[in-house]
């Protein structure tokens, strides 16, 4: 289990450079097609599935770390004065320590959440990585992980497509959404309802996965 778990530290307190090796990164990852995406949630025969999820939420918070960084000149307290995906859809933010949810604008909500995250997944507690049992409630913490994150997709998708496409960036947004979506589809960690204003992107990246997903 725990070689599984010991991934890299987060990113989400430095600042990406957008050049180099993680331009590379970038270029590479957006290369990927469905097939490749599709495989890469696959879970290996010799690893369980609670390890196998844990591990992958890890990524895939990454991944969303790094789209965080992407936006941050683009969503600013200006003009993003609330956390939303769309007219219709607005997110307020409440956890263990401030119950009573309370609005923050889209840059402060994003940060919150990318710290709240980080704490969480690098737990002991939740994900020991000495070979200690996962706790019984893994799966619905990390569940609520995921929900959160997807958030950050539905905000860029809906409000900052259009200077994402400008920049050359819109092939590594599609790459991890694209990732995040074939992950906690295959494993149902996060809701269609739940996903609702990104619902048309979701049919076309994901429709055949949809399909065989009803068909059970």
């Amino acid at each position: 289990m725990a070689a599984y778990l010991q991934v890299p530290e987060s990113t989400m307190m430095q600042k990406s450079v957008q050049t180099g090796s993680y331009q590379a990164s970038l270029v590479a990852e957006a290369s990927l097609g469905t097939e490749d995406v599709r495989a890469s949630v696959v879970k290996p025969t010799h690893v369980d599935e609670e390890t196998w999820i844990a591990c992958k939420t890890k990524a895939v918070f990454e991944e969303v770390v790094r789209v965080v960084h992407l936006i941050e000149d683009l969503c600013t307290d200006e003009t993003c004065p609330c956390m939303c995906a769309g007219k219709d859809t607005k997110y307020s933010w409440a956890d263990e320590t401030n119950p009573k949810p309370v609005q923050m604008t889209a840059p402060e909500y994003m940060r919150v959440l990318v710290d709240w995250a980080h704490t969480k997944l690098y737990s002991q507690e939740l994900i020991p990585v000495d070979g200690s049992p996962f706790p019984r409630h893994l799966r619905s913490n990390l569940s609520l992980i995921l929900r959160r994150l997807f958030r950050v997709y539905a905000h860029v998708y809906r409000h900052h497509i259009q200077p994402i496409r400008d920049c050359g960036a819109e092939a590594h947004l599609n790459c991890s959404f694209k990732h995040f979506l074939y992950f906690v589809l295959t494993f149902g960690l996060v809701t269609r309802a739940e996903m609702a204003p990104l619902d048309a992107l979701i049919k076309k990246m994901a429709g055949e996965l949809l399909e065989k997903i009803e068909q059970h």
